[in-house]
């Protein structure tokens, strides 16, 4: 289906593909694009008990990429840092299927946090709401994964299909990539690399949430704020441009949330 809302007739061409960036800020309770009807008014639920609208802007419609500046409050985000407790991480072998620690391509460790937790509980139905009130129980265990010095993910895609035959609940549709610790500084967020955009052309403000000195884009880590994309097509197949990697850190360390909705029920 078509975006419902039009965009910018200057382009930046991207491997054969078209991506058209625009400062759009949404603010309204409900829009609709690409199969997707998005939610951003979000009920807060403990620690902190405030509603607030969430701050989104459209970064790319294909593949639909939205950043969202509160995702988290900052007592969530602490709530969430407390409540990890990490192992390595592992991915999963393509020959075998199994998970493998010894994974070159991936330096991190990962906690699985308890569905059973209110902070945890609240940031599944925030996110299922956002997506246009889908069921929870489409949304995989949430993940954080640490960063350290030295630590890093290459290019990879978040969907099974390639490195394993898919279970009854289906392909990965969507990503939520929330930023829980930006201490490791601007040039450490998450990447792009098939998607290239001039920032010396777009808009000044643009570089509030990406790295306009990075050549692909790139994500500038914040705590709290999040990254929500479309890993597949409509029809069924995998958007190759949702290619992405988390940068190295060379300081500090960086946590993030992983998020995961899949086709059916879990």
């Amino acid at each position: 289906m078509a975006s419902a809302i039009s965009r910018p007739k200057s382009a930046n061409t991207v491997e054969g593909t078209s991506l058209k960036a625009s400062w759009l800020t949404v603010t309204s309770s409900l829009i609709i694009f690409t199969s997707i009807a998005i939610s951003i008014l979000v009920q807060q639920t403990k620690p902190s008990t405030q509603s607030a609208p969430l701050l989104t802007t459209i970064v790319s419609y294909d593949p639909l990429i939205i950043h969202v500046e509160d995702f988290l409050t900052s007592s969530e985000v602490q709530h969430l840092l407390d409540l990890a407790t990490y192992q390595p991480s592992t991915v999963i072998d393509d020959e075998t299927g199994r998970h493998d620690r010894l994974a070159s391509g991936r330096r991190s460790s990962t906690a699985m946090l308890p569905r059973g937790d209110a902070v945890v509980q609240s940031v599944i139905t925030r996110s299922a709401r956002f997506q246009g009130f889908v069921s929870e129980d489409q949304f995989e265990q949430i993940q954080a994964t640490r960063y350290l010095e030295g630590g890093e993910y290459v290019p990879h895609y978040d969907t099974l299909s390639a490195r394993r035959p898919l279970d009854q609940e289906g392909e990965r549709l969507t990503t939520i990539f929330a930023f829980l610790d930006d201490s490791c500084g601007s040039h450490c967020g998450t990447q792009f690399p098939r998607i290239a955009i001039d920032w010396d052309s777009e808009d000044k403000r643009w570089c509030e949430i990406v790295d306009c000195q990075a050549r692909t884009l790139t994500f500038r880590p914040r705590a709290g704020s999040a990254v929500f994309w479309k890993n597949l097509r409509d029809n069924g197949s995998l958007h190759e441009d949702t290619l992405h990697a988390g940068l190295p850190v060379q300081k500090g360390s960086k946590i993030g949330l992983n998020i995961w909705m899949r086709e059916k029920l879990l």
